[in-house]
């Protein structure tokens, strides 16, 4: 609605926007390093956790992207842990390309698997496993993760496991030691520090099409305030921020339409 005004070639601040509009903050740049090691060295298992709103989904879209650019992965994504644990590896299963269902049997599931995977290694193809919001994840899920790492360390297959979820899911990983101690790499994310939020702000812009700055500093302070430096927050401020502006007809965005779009989405949350 608002891009011919504001210049953009698309919305800036969407959700689930394309991974150039990645900006490495400390905490996301270094997790991503770490999950690249995790990927280029064809390591078993590793963790990104932060709260909610951070951007860990995200981030590893931005390294499935850079991986697959680069040819050094294929990834393999479970994006609803609620499944029943047979219904995790059958649903991994799929996305591998076989033929199986719950009913099958682990036994039938993972001996497909295992197969798929061995021939992947002799291919040359490394899979990386992604799973998402990973601390809904019961010990029984967990178990079944043990039994999938316990092939590639047998030898069949050669992939590696993304847990990505809130910070519980450290304290639930610490209540199966066997599959605990084998976590390679750990990463937490963080808030946006203050000083970040012009940058990141204006890293998105230019993605979206425009190099001249749109949010005043001032904005910027408040914009920190009331979003706790959280991308999702932010994200959500400054779209609504931008269609204020578009609608008032304004060439910049200062503090006051960033308080309008907290007080729109408050009162859509009431």
């Amino acid at each position: 609605m608002y891009e011919s005004h504001w210049k953009f070639r698309q919305r800036p601040f969407e959700d689930g926007a394309a991974p150039e509009f990645y900006y490495p903050s400390r905490p996301h740049q270094t997790a991503l390093l770490k999950l690249r090691y995790l990927v280029e060295q064809r390591k078993g298992i590793g963790l990104i956790v932060g709260e909610h709103g951070l951007g860990k989904s995200y981030l590893t879209h931005v390294l499935e992207g850079e991986m697959t650019l680069e040819g050094s992965g294929s990834f393999c994504r479970l994006s609803f842990p609620s499944l029943t644990p047979a219904g995790m590896l059958a649903y991994l299963a799929g996305r591998l390309g076989l033929d199986v269902s719950a009913g099958d049997g682990d036994h039938r599931i993972l001996a497909a698997i295992e197969n798929q995977l061995e021939e992947s290694h002799r291919e040359g193809n490394h899979i990386v496993f992604v799973i998402d919001d990973a601390h809904v994840l019961e010990m029984a899920h967990l178990h079944q993760l043990r039994l999938l790492l316990n092939l590639r360390e047998n030898g069949c297959g050669d992939f590696s496991i993304i847990l990505s979820g809130r910070t519980e899911l450290l304290a639930r990983l610490t209540r199966l030691a066997a599959l605990e101690q084998r976590v390679v790499v750990r990463a937490a994310l963080e808030p946006l520090s203050q000083e970040e939020i012009l940058p990141y702000l204006n890293a998105r812009l230019a993605a979206a099409g425009r190099e001249q700055a749109v949010f005043s500093e001032q904005a910027c302070r408040t914009l920190w305030e009331l979003s706790q430096g959280i991308p999702r927050r932010i994200n959500q401020l400054c779209d609504l921020a931008l269609l204020v502006g578009y609608v008032d007809e304004l060439q910049s965005i200062g503090p006051v339409e960033i308080e309008a779009a907290a007080q729109e989405m408050l009162s859509v949350a009431a």
